[in-house]
C-alpha cells in the first residue's frame, strides 16, 4: 500500500462522502430522478476507492503482452485463488466504470428531448440506466475469465519481469493477463488469437461507451442551445449546469483512464515495450474517483452554495450571502399568505 494510494483513497471517501450529502440535501426539485443516477455514481466512485486501497493491484506490459496482478504475501489473509478473484472482481468494477457516463448522457438527453424521454429513459425503463455498467462489468469480468486466465505460456513470458518488478517468482503472484503473439522455432510471430478476441470485445465496449458519451453529448449541447429561449431561465440553468457537470465529469476518466488504457492495451498489441503506460495507469487509476467528485461539487449552483457556506461554517466564518435558504409560506393576520425567504 502506497502514500499516494492512501491519500487518494481518503480524499476520495471525504469528497464522495460530501456529495453524496450535497445530492440528497441539496438537489433542486427540478433534478428529479437524475439525482439517484447521480448518488449511483458518487457510490460507485466510493466503492472503487475504497476496493482498490486493500486490492494493490499492479499492471505492467511487456513485450507483447500485459499482465495485471497482486502479490500473495506470506502473512495474507487470502489464499492464491481466492486472491485471483480479487483481480478478476478488480478488473469488473473498472470495466463497469467505462460504461458509467454513458448512463448519464442518455438520460440528460431524456430529460431535454421529451419525446426521447418518453419512449427511453420514463418509468421503469429508468431503471435499466442502472444495469448499464453492471452488464459491461460482467461482461468485461467474463472475458478476462475466459481468454485471459493464467496459463503456462504467460508464466513463461512474464516470469522474469515480475521477478524484476516486485522481487517474488511468479508462483507467488495471482494475476490475469495475455500476450498478442506466439513465436515458433523459427522465431516467427503469430497471432495468440485468444487475446485478440478477448481484446476485441474490450475495445467494442469502449467504443460503444464512447459513442453513447460523445453522441447523447453532442445532441444535448445541440438541443439546449436550440432551448434556450423557450424554457425558464431557473430550468434553463439548471439544465446547463448539470451538462457542463456531467462534461467534465466525464472528461476526467477519459483522461486518466480510458486514454492511459487505450496506451496500455496498443503498447503490447504492437509489440511494444513501454512501462511508462504501465506506471502511468496505475497512478491516474487511482486518482480517478478523488477527482470525480469536483466538477458537480463546484459547477452545480445549488451544490456549490452549500459547500462554500459548509465551509464559512468550519472555520467560524458567517455564512453570509451564500448561507443555505429556503423558502417558507407566511400567514399574516388578514389571512393573506406570502413567500419569505428564510436562513
Amino acid at each position: 500500500m502506497s502514500i499516494y494510494q492512501l491519500v487518494c483513497t481518503i480524499i476520495s471517501f471525504i469528497l464522495n462522502s460530501f456529495l453524496v450529502w450535497l445530492i440528497l440535501r441539496h438537489s433542486p426539485k427540478q433534478t428529479g430522478k437524475y439525482k439517484w443516477l447521480m448518488l449511483y455514481t458518487t457510490c460507485f466512485e466510493m466503492f472503487w476507492g475504497a476496493f482498490d486501497l486493500p486490492a494493490e493491484i499492479i499492471a505492467h506490459s511487456v513485450g507483447c503482452a500485459f499482465i495485471v496482478f497482486r502479490v500473495n504475501h506470506p502473512d495474507s489473509l487470502l489464499s492464491s485463488d481466492q486472491s485471483s478473484w480479487v483481480v478478476l472482481v478488480y478488473t469488473a468494477i473498472f470495466g463497469a466504470s467505462m460504461a458509467l457516463f454513458a448512463s448519464h448522457f442518455i438520460y440528460r438527453y431524456g430529460s431535454i428531448d421529451s419525446n426521447f424521454g418518453n419512449k427511453f429513459t420514463s418509468g421503469s425503463k429508468f431503471g435499466v440506466l442502472f444495469f448499464i455498467p453492471v452488464v459491461t462489468g460482467v461482461w468485461w469480468s467474463t472475458v478476462v475469465r475466459v481468454w485471459f486466465w493464467p496459463n503456462r505460456d504467460m508464466d513463461e513470458y512474464t516470469r522474469n519481469l515480475i521477478r524484476e518488478q516486485v522481487g517474488v517468482g511468479i508462483e507467488n503472484i495471482s494475476y490475469i493477463g495475455a500476450k498478442f503473439y506466439n513465436k515458433n522455432g523459427n522465431g516467427t510471430e503469430t497471432f495468440n488469437i485468444p487475446a485478440w478476441i478477448g481484446v476485441c470485445q474490450m475495445w467494442f465496449m469502449v467504443i460503444a461507451s464512447m459513442t453513447c458519451v460523445f453522441g447523447f453529448g453532442a445532441f444535448c449541447y445541440f438541443r439546449l442551445s436550440s432551448q434556450l429561449s423557450l424554457v425558464s431561465n431557473s430550468a434553463n440553468n439548471l439544465q446547463v449546469q448539470l451538462f457542463y457537470a456531467l462534461v467534465l465529469q466525464t472528461a476526467i476518466p477519459l483522461i486518466l483512464m480510458h486514454f492511459p488504457i487505450t496506451i496500455y492495451f496498443l503498447c503490447p498489441m504492437l509489440d511494444l515495450d513501454f512501462d511508462f503506460a504501465s506506471a502511468f495507469v496505475a497512478s491516474t487509476i487511482t486518482l480517478y474517483p478523488a477527482v470525480d467528485p469536483l466538477p458537480s461539487i463546484l459547477i452545480i449552483k445549488n451544490y456549490r452554495r452549500a459547500t462554500i457556506y459548509s465551509f464559512r461554517r468550519l472555520i467560524c466564518l458567517p455564512g453570509g450571502k451564500y448561507a443555505a435558504r429556503s423558502t417558507a409560506t407566511v400567514h399574516s393576520n388578514n389571512g393573506r399568505s406570502f413567500s419569505k425567504t428564510v436562513n
